[in-house]
């Protein structure tokens, strides 16, 4: 900015800068100038692309290679003048406090915000001084773009359990030894951030090996997928949830129930051509020594708007197992104080169940809060050509349930 000038944008009745694909993007940009100058217009950009890129290099001396991958895809680019015209002629901005206002519906085909290590999803408002002569002066901010993810549309399905099994067996041929048996469990494939993923997990090893312990983890998977110089994919697993418990002894059986909160995350999305997010459950065995450990991964939708009426597995306070509270037609009354009356028997996993066909309305569920998601850094949104830029590091807002508050 010239010195004496100072900057803001800012969003109507939107202090965290969400919005959903459809809504009206409105503000006022408001230039404070303290000494007069030149410029030819003032204009407001409001952009949004996904773009990924990166580099791997391959062999060694004179046969050292490397390749640069790419791939972009563009949502909206519009720009408007809130003053002036690029061909017109230039004029002073007096001192003192200028607002202009803007607005623009956002299409219906936008992706949810990403903001990953080799690339993101990506929207933003920027404002330029066109001055005669001059660098061009620029401010810039981001904002949020959810999109909504009713797990009601895919119910029939999302609302069954899901169940793998493996066998390992340790060495082979004749020395080859009894079978390791895993099996895990989850009592639905939706979910939404703020609830709670109930993992069974059970083990039967007539084998001579020892599981030292079990883990459950909630693994993010994005994919970057390139379009030049050729396509490729690049898949990068981030644990962003984790619990363990003990393993079994050779020879014995167990049976675990753990329980996997879920925090702020982008929702499941496959709508984008060079970015993709989705999501697993991970259950692994960890075998001392030089083997190969036990994995299950079984996928989960995770999305925005929760399966109706269903029962949310919560880890209660003190040590009673999992303790279920449904999802009413109203808002949920689940209490956030520790009783003084005993609590109820926990629920079996196995009648873990919907209680109700008919879904929630989106009114009557808990209002939702927005957070940064797990392990997310501020992210640099300035491009290549904006060195110049003034700006301030961005990070995206993602919906977070709170169904165990009032």
């Amino acid at each position: 900015m010239p010195d004496g000038c100072e900057c803001q944008i800012r969003f109507d009745n939107n202090v965290c800068g969400v919005y959903f694909p459809g809504q009206t993007l409105a503000g006022f940009v408001e230039l404070r100038v303290m000494q007069a100058f030149k410029v030819k217009g003032v204009s407001l950009q409001i952009k949004g692309f996904a773009e990924v890129k990166w580099s791997e290099t391959t062999g060694t001396g004179k046969a050292r290679r490397t390749v640069h991958y790419h791939g972009r895809q563009d949502y909206i680019n519009t720009v408007t003048y809130l003053q002036g015209s690029p061909e017109g002629n230039q004029f002073d901005i007096a001192p003192g406090t200028h607002s202009y206002r803007f607005g623009c519906v956002l299409p219906g085909n936008l992706p949810v915000s990403f903001e990953g290590p080799h690339g993101h999803i990506r929207y933003t408002v920027r404002v330029v001084l066109h001055r005669p002569w001059k660098i061009d002066p620029t401010y810039k901010v981001g904002f949020t773009v959810l999109r909504q993810v009713n797990l009601n549309e895919n119910g029939s399905a999302l609302a069954m359990p899901s169940k793998m099994e493996i066998q390992k067996v340790f060495c082979c041929g004749p020395c080859a030894s009894d079978p390791l048996y895993l099996s895990a469990q989850i009592p639905i494939a939706g979910y939404v951030p703020g609830q709670t993923i109930a993992v069974r997990i059970e083990s039967s090893n007539r084998s001579k090996r020892r599981v030292s312990e079990f883990s459950a983890k909630l693994i993010k998977n994005v994919n970057y997928i390139s379009q030049t110089p050729y396509c490729r994919v690049r898949s990068v697993p981030e644990i962003v949830a984790e619990v363990r418990c003990p393993g079994v002894a050779a020879g014995e059986h167990g049976v675990w129930d753990q329980f996997l909160r879920i925090p702020a995350l982008p929702s499941t999305s496959n709508m984008c051509q060079v970015l993709t997010i989705g999501y697993e459950v991970e259950i692994e065995g960890k075998i001392p020594g030089p083997n190969i450990n036990p994995r299950i991964r079984i996928p989960i939708t995770l999305g925005t708007i929760p399966l109706a009426a269903h029962a949310i597995p919560t880890m209660p306070i003190g040590d009673n197992g999992l303790m279920v509270y449904p999802v009413s037609a109203t808002a949920p009354n689940v209490p956030t104080s520790v009783s003084t009356q005993d609590p109820p028997p926990p629920i079996p996993y196995d009648e873990l169940k919907r209680t109700a066909q008919q879904p929630i309305p989106v009114d009557q569920l808990p209002p939702p809060t927005y957070e940064e998601a797990v392990g997310s850094t501020p992210a640099n949104i300035l491009e290549e050509d904006e060195e110049g830029t003034d700006t301030n590091k961005f990070t995206p807002q993602y919906m977070v349930y709170r169904f165990n508050e009032s």
